[in-house]
């Protein structure tokens, strides 16, 4: 009886909503709760009673047009979008509404994201920030800093989204905004795991999916979810990415508005299927719904994964002909639409099914096709670097002109101001007191630097400034019982990376060059490596080229995409030195100790260093990581042969690739890639 009345309840609200409500009444409680769809949140705001007409003030015209603009964004809406924009334009131009030109510059860089690059957004954000000082405090800040934090996020600037972000959800926090400080927790899941940090991702994940189901705000729960799943994926926590992920489909599936969601949903799924062996018929029917729904929806680009995990599963069950024909046409597909990952990406699956037909012709020609779209890519990565790199020493170069023109400044004030005093006190006094203050202080200030000297001089490298060895070993002993220890309490723990890397070819850099460039060389990796850490990250000159990172709370899944972030923050751009550009690649041995039980920091460094040596053998500017190491493996088989290890299935050895470099077109012709 209970559950009828509440049914009854839920179907009568929506009526009573609809048929009383004011629009400051309806906006205000999507601040506060969220809606649970899209086109329910529309249909709310046109049947409120006072929807505002032409005469209406204009305050309220744009408070109505600017929340629907918002929702057609969101759901990607056309006719509702394109209705939105006319209106905003109309009262920007004809009533001089600076707030609704405002509001018409975000959803205008938004659009530009979606039809082109992040670039393109950048310029209409650029004017919205110079619109912001004629606008009063309602909200418009913490709407600037939202669309340059997904803007930074799309362009892959995610400690910048992640800033920002933060800064929003602050402004939102004052203002009671409930909603925005969901939708802003949501955003970080993503950028933190792509940055590497799954454990940071899955508690913001399941704070945004706790506070948006106690609000029922579930027209974002979905992306919550499928963004969850991702990061249990990179922790290896395989039963919560599977309950995340049909959450997602469960609140997706019966909504048109999150048909995008559900597509997503259903892929991810039969990706997690097809880790599972033995699923090859759920890998089928998850991924074969996903492909009919992009079909029928008419997303041609949304079709390509899907096809991908059909191509792949098919292969798996022998039907070879079929499996190879379903992943050119993903190929195909992706190639039309200009997305290049997507076509490396599925070329690579194309070639193992070639290879284990036996079809090696087939196979060669496609390994040769992949290769040379990623050296493209990386190239166009590498120049963009370049000039985020040119842009950034812009800035940086202005910030100190400015911070030197203020200390002259504030050196003059304070010899002013100790002129007059000087003219007001007695000379004799003066002399006495600064005298004694000048000896007293000069002792001070010379005990205080020999303390600070001596500690830094036994933990610090001189001339990186990173840790020396010795520290290192120490932090590795404090670190090394609590992870034991947590072992043994729950049966899991995050562990903690460590990561061994030798700049490659570096003599040659000092046969070349000089010692004094390999140590500008030295000096350069540590500050790219220093700009990627964590708080509680550390690194360390472990001696000569060789540096090691210690990264605690990163399990072993995360170790490919902080390898893959490493060796290109090393190798994407040259270090320059004396007027030459000295192209700089490393080699990498990954491993998250403990990696089996008992496993102190010396033997995992010893798997790493292994692992960094299979990574020169095998023509360096790479990584190797230990993902996964057998519980009952012997420890010196390991010892005795790493690669033998992984072929008889008792470790997981998973390779990364650096960059694609190439030497400047300077003076530095030869190509020194920076063990030897």
């Amino acid at each position: 009886m209970k559950t009828f009345l509440l049914l009854c309840l839920f179907l009568v609200l929506p009526v009573r909503a609809a048929a009383g409500e004011h629009l400051e009444e309806a906006l205000r409680d999507q601040r506060l709760h969220g809606f649970r769809s899209v086109a329910a949140a529309m249909e709310r705001l046109r049947n409120v009673d006072d929807v505002p007409g032409a005469d209406a003030p204009l305050a309220r015209r744009w408070r109505y047009q600017s929340a629907m603009l918002d929702l057609a964004l969101g759901g990607d809406r056309a006719a509702p979008l394109k209705a939105g924009m006319a209106a905003m334009e109309a009262m920007a131009t004809s009533e001089d509404c600076a707030r609704c030109r405002f509001d018409l510059l975000l959803a205008k860089a938004r659009l530009a994201v979606r039809a082109s690059t992040p670039a393109a957004g950048e310029t209409y954000l650029d004017q919205a920030a110079a619109l912001l000082a004629q606008l009063p405090d309602d909200g418009a800040r913490e709407a600037l800093l939202s669309a340059q934090a997904w803007n930074s996020a799309v362009d892959g600037r995610f400690n910048q989204a992640i800033e920002l972000s933060l800064e929003a959800y602050a402004l939102a926090a004052d203002h009671h905004d409930e909603a925005a400080q969901i939708r802003l927790l949501a955003s970080m899941i993503g950028a933190n795991a792509n940055l590497g940090d799954p454990r940071r991702a899955v508690q913001m994940g399941e704070e945004a999916y706790a506070r948006a189901d106690a609000v029922n705000y579930r027209a974002l729960m979905g992306t919550i979810a499928l963004d969850l799943g991702h990061a249990y994926s990179l922790l290896d926590d395989r039963p919560h990415q599977r309950v995340a992920l049909e959450r997602a489909l469960a609140i997706s599936e019966h909504d048109p508005d999150q048909i995008d969601t559900l597509i997503l949903a259903l892929n991810n799924l039969s990706d997690y299927y097809l880790s599972q062996p033995g699923q090859n018929q759920r890998v089928l029917d998850y991924a074969r719904r996903a492909d009919a729904l992009a079909r029928a929806a008419g997303s041609e680009i949304d079709r390509a994964a899907p096809l991908a995990n059909i191509g792949i599963a098919l292969g798996r069950q022998g039907k070879l002909d079929e499996s190879v024909a379903t992943l050119q046409q993903a190929i195909d597909i992706a190639e039309r639409h200009g997305n290049t990952t997507y076509v490396i990406g599925i070329t690579q699956e194309l070639v193992r099914i070639l290879e284990g037909a036996g079809r090696d012709r087939e196979a060669l020609a496609q390994l040769h096709k992949a290769d040379a779209l990623e050296a493209d890519l990386t190239r166009q990565q590498r120049e963009k670097a370049v000039l985020d790199l040119q842009e950034k020493y812009a800035a940086e170069r202005k910030s100190q002109q400015i911070a030197q023109l203020s200390a002259q400044n504030q050196l003059k004030q304070a010899q002013l101001a100790a002129e007059g005093w000087r003219n007001r006190l007695w000379i004799a006094l003066a002399v006495m007191l600064a005298l004694g203050s000048v000896w007293l202080m000069h002792s001070i200030r010379r005990a205080r630097q020999a303390n600070r000297r001596l500690a830094w001089q036994s933990s610090i490298d001189p001339l990186t400034g990173a840790y020396n060895r010795r520290h290192t070993q120490g932090l590795l002993e404090r670190l090394q019982q609590p992870v034991q220890r947590r072992a043994d309490d729950t049966g899991w723990n995050a562990g903690t990376g460590l990561m061994i890397l030798d700049l490659d070819f570096f003599k040659q850099i000092n046969d070349s060059w000089g010692h004094a460039a390999g140590d500008a060389v030295l000096v350069a990796v540590a500050q790219r490596l220093r700009s990627l850490l964590r708080q509680g990250d550390a690194i360390a000159r472990w001696g000569g080229e060789e540096f090691v990172l210690v990264l605690p709370d990163t399990p072993a899944g995360a170790l490919p995409a902080l390898a893959r972030h490493v060796l290109h923050a090393i190798g994407d751009a040259p270090v320059t030195v004396a007027g030459h550009a000295v192209i700089v690649t490393a080699s990498i041995g990954a491993v998250s100790f403990p990696a089996n039980p008992g496993q102190g920091w010396e033997a995992a460094l010893g798997l790493a260093d292994l692992a960094l040596y299979q990574a020169k053998a095998s023509g360096r500017n790479r990584a190797f990581c230990l993902t996964r190491v057998s519980a009952d493996v012997e420890p010196s088989r390991l010892v005795r042969d790493l690669a033998q290890a992984r072929d008889a299935g008792e470790v997981d050895l998973e390779m990364v690739p650096g960059p694609t470099v190439r030497a400047a077109p300077v003076v530095a012709e030869q190509r020194v890639a920076v063990s030897a």
